[in-house]
Formats: C-alpha cells, sequence, structure tokens
C-alpha cells in the first residue's frame, strides 16, 4: 500500500498542481459526484439485503444520466432510488428536464416504473 502510494508521489499525481486539476475537476462536477455517491450508499450501506442485480441497475440509470449534457451534473436531481424494478427520482419541485430524465431513465433496460419523490407518476409537465 505505501509502495502504490510511493509511486504515486513520483509519477507526478500527488503533487500541488495535480491535487489542485483533481480538487477542481471535483468541484466542478460536485452534485454529480454526490448523486452518485447517495445512490450508491443506501443501494449498497443502507440496504438490508444487497443485491447485485439492483446495484447494477442503479449504476446503469446513473450512467443514462450522466450521459446526458442537459442532465449531468443537475443539482435539482438530488438521488436515483431502486425498489425493485421501479426508479425513485429524488428531484426539487418544478424541475423543467424532469419529463427528459423520465424518459430517459424509463429507457433503461430493467426499469419497469418511475416514481418522483415517492410518489406516482401521472403527468409530468415542464413549468415555464
Amino acid at each position: 500500500m505505501i509502495s502504490a502510494l510511493r509511486g504515486l508521489t513520483r509519477r507526478g499525481v500527488l503533487n500541488p498542481v495535480g491535487r489542485a486539476a483533481l480538487a477542481t475537476w471535483a468541484w466542478n462536477y460536485r452534485h454529480e459526484i454526490l448523486r452518485w455517491g447517495r445512490s450508491l450508499w443506501s443501494e449498497v450501506v443502507a440496504q438490508r439485503d444487497l443485491d447485485p442485480a439492483r446495484a447494477l441497475r442503479t449504476g446503469r440509470v446513473l450512467m443514462a444520466i450522466a450521459t446526458e449534457d442537459r442532465l449531468r451534473n443537475a443539482p435539482q436531481l438530488r438521488q436515483v432510488t431502486m425498489h425493485g424494478d421501479t426508479v425513485d427520482l429524488e428531484v426539487e419541485p418544478g424541475w423543467r428536464e424532469l419529463p427528459h430524465v423520465v424518459d430517459k431513465v424509463r429507457r433503461v433496460k430493467g426499469v419497469s416504473a418511475v416514481t418522483v419523490n415517492g410518489s406516482e407518476l401521472t403527468v409530468v409537465k415542464a413549468t415555464a
């Protein structure tokens, strides 16, 4: 372990400029990093029964969201949670991109339904 850290230091990853670059990148994508962290934390640590298939589905949903430029790093989308084959999105009320994210999540393999903030989704309309 220590020798691996020495190797990173010699290669320049942990030099002051590398640390500053890494910190800047993490700050710029903080909402995406926090969404992944909250979602995977609730999936892996908070669940009593660890299901690798459910964790993989959660990762697929998060990746589908992260690959879309309009949805990536959106602070309004806080967390993605799987309940069986239903995805629950924790979002701020009135978010304009909600119809787009719901459509994107519905297209993920293994997802049968989408709920928003714990309630069933009837009509999704963007507010002006």
